[in-house]
């Protein structure tokens, strides 16, 4: 399936690019927003965008490749503002020769800048369209500053499924941590105890899927090392054979599967 991002505005051909650090893309969202265009013919709500030569500071990606665009390749993009996900479902249509789809089916509406920064606007259509959970606000700290290593390891956490909550207790050893407020303020993120995260975190990426998208393991670590005992407990999660994991990831229900961890580890 060969996916196209070319769009016609007017009387001009452009492309289309994502920034890089919004929303995580959620493959559940698109395949619903597949279902509504073809059911439809087109996005019901706009797609808002800006010209590419409008975004400055952040990386932008082509839509259809995920390569980064070349500065001197933006007057050949729009930048979606709202509606990636609704974009990439019409991509997945229009690769589809069943289907009787085009990406010109699509609306959209462009939003000028009109003296505002466009981080200023990217997050207030974001936060307006569409209320930010967790990690969203998460994805806006790397937005606001991309080389932050905090705000990059909670990304990275996120996007194995992880909610907020589980990478707060990561980073802080408790769940109760607001990254709206680290938006407004990147400073609150030195609170963070970053390399213990880290030491943590690699540990955890080597167990099933099912089992890292959720705080099991952190909630065993602190549970049972706390702030003192850690290395230990996390030396017992790392020595755990890989068919005990794969047997604890097929078990159901939190509580049981909690109390499973603490017999296998005991």
């Amino acid at each position: 399936m060969i996916m196209s991002n070319s769009i016609k505005m007017g009387t001009e051909v452009k492309k289309v690019a994502f920034v890089d650090g919004n929303r995580a893309i959620n493959e559940n969202n698109i395949k619903k927003h597949v279902v509504s265009l073809e059911k439809f013919g087109r996005n019901l709500v706009r797609l808002l965008y800006v010209d590419a030569k409008d975004v400055e500071g952040y990386a932008i990606h082509d839509a259809a490749t995920d390569e980064i665009v070349e500065k001197e390749n933006y007057d050949n993009y729009i930048v979606v503002l709202d509606g990636q996900h609704r974009f990439k479902a019409a991509m997945i249509l229009a690769a589809d020769d069943t289907k009787d789809f085009t990406l010109d089916n699509l609306r959209w509406d462009k939003v000028e800048l009109e003296g505002h920064s466009f981080q200023e606007v990217l997050i207030e259509v974001n936060t307006r369209t569409q209320p930010w959970k967790g990690s969203d606000y998460i994805s806006g700290c790397v937005l606001n500053d991309p080389k932050n290593e905090v705000a990059l390891f909670a990304k990275e956490v996120t996007s194995y499924g992880a909610s907020a909550k589980t990478v707060n207790k990561y980073l802080f050893f408790e769940d109760k941590f607001s990254w709206s407020s680290a938006m407004k303020d990147s400073k609150v993120l030195e609170k963070a105890k970053l390399q213990r995260a880290q030491k943590i975190w690699e540990v955890v990426k080597t167990y099933p899927i099912g089992i890292i998208k959720k705080s099991l393991l952190i909630d065993y670590i602190i549970s049972e090392g706390g702030n003192k005992h850690w290395e230990g407990e996390l030396k017992n999660v790392a020595d755990l054979p890989m068919d005990m994991r794969h047997t604890l990831e097929k078990i159901r229900g939190a509580e049981t599967q909690k109390q499973a961890l603490k017999k296998m580890l005991s």
